[in-house]
């Protein structure tokens, strides 16, 4: 039997690495006081809406295929076995 390695990637850890992203996209003003445009920029680099990137890292969404394919990854669902929290 041939077993594959997977590697999770879960919820928390992606939108950390999205709020990366969105960061490393800021753009600061002649003024050098504010950084702003990192939303815009990463929805572009996604090829998705700004509000999409925006409620995706304020939890209001799931990432969507397009995002997800852009980083290399896939949705599965995952069913793990409750801890009984009484031991």
């Amino acid at each position: 039997m041939k077993f594959d390695t997977v590697k999770v990637v879960t919820r928390e850890a992606f939108i950390e690495h999205l709020f990366g992203k969105v960061e490393e996209n800021h753009k600061t003003t002649k003024a050098g006081t504010k950084r702003m445009g990192g939303i815009r920029a990463t929805a572009e680099q996604y090829g998705v809406p700004e509000g999409e990137i925006s409620m995706i890292l304020n939890g209001g969404r799931s990432p969507s295929a397009r995002v997800l394919d852009k980083e290399g990854l896939e949705k599965k669902v995952v069913y793990v076995r409750k801890t009984n929290e009484s031991n």
